[in-house]
């Protein structure tokens, strides 16, 4: 999984008086150009952002107007970052990987930490293949695992009667949490309690007719996930 980061950062400048209004502008707009593209050279900020220039988004930088206090203002796009660290908040605060097979019989081996996925404007892809930066700006983030015990990790309940993990309960609340603590001036996150996705599990029901039972698919299994948007 590609890193990422999302930051906030300010920087004032101060122009020759001595210069024309325009020539001022045009200074002002090359250093703040300068900066941004320093910053997204760095991998320091994503290279899909949206700008302001005294409040007008859109327009050019040279349109700034120093004397009464111009601003140029760049927003980048922070999805992709917020993504990546609330998968790793999810991952680290899951159970741990065993080398003991899960169903010793057949020796399948797939463990919690390696289902989880994430779905972007409604694609759905696995985690260990999710690119921060080709995230696009106000796209809706999804977050869950495949695994049909996903539930049970979650709240640690079957009806009244608890389960034991070796991590808390809560693993979603947490994480959204984490996440509106973190970059809340970016993103809302919040849990939901059940999300449907491609190849999710479907519970057996059992049927009886003429003295013969057989077994069919029902409803998928209820399966929480952590669902992230942006602010603006």
């Amino acid at each position: 999984m590609a890193g990422a980061q999302a930051f906030r950062r300010s920087l004032h400048l101060f122009v020759d008086r001595t210069l024309s209004p325009e020539a001022q502008s045009r200074r002002l707009a090359q250093r703040a150009r300068q900066e941004r593209d320093a910053l997204i050279a760095d991998g320091r900020a994503s290279p899909s952002y949206r700008w302001w220039v005294d409040g007008r988004e859109g327009v050019p930088e040279e349109l700034v107007q120093p004397a009464n206090g111009g601003r140029i203002v760049y927003r980048f796009n922070s999805l992709g970052a917020v993504t990546a660290f609330a998968l790793a908040f999810l991952i680290e605060r899951s159970p741990p990987r065993s080398s003991a097979p899960i169903n010793p019989r057949t020796g399948k081996t797939a463990h919690y930490r390696d289902g989880f996925y994430v779905g972007v404007g409604g694609k759905f892809i696995p985690a260990a293949t999710f690119n921060p930066s080709a995230v696009p700006p106000g796209a809706e983030i999804v977050i869950g695992n495949t695994q049909p015990y996903s539930r049970k990790v979650d709240v640690q309940l079957v009806g009244m009667e608890p389960l034991m993990f070796t991590v808390p309960a809560g693993l979603f609340d947490d994480a959204a949490k984490a996440v509106n603590a973190q970059y809340g001036d970016f993103v809302k996150a919040k849990r939901v309690y059940s999300m449907s996705f491609p190849g999710q599990y479907q519970l057996r029901q059992e049927q009886f007719r003429k003295g013969r039972s057989r077994k069919r698919e029902g409803k998928p299994v209820e399966s929480p996930a952590l669902i992230i948007t942006s602010r603006r």
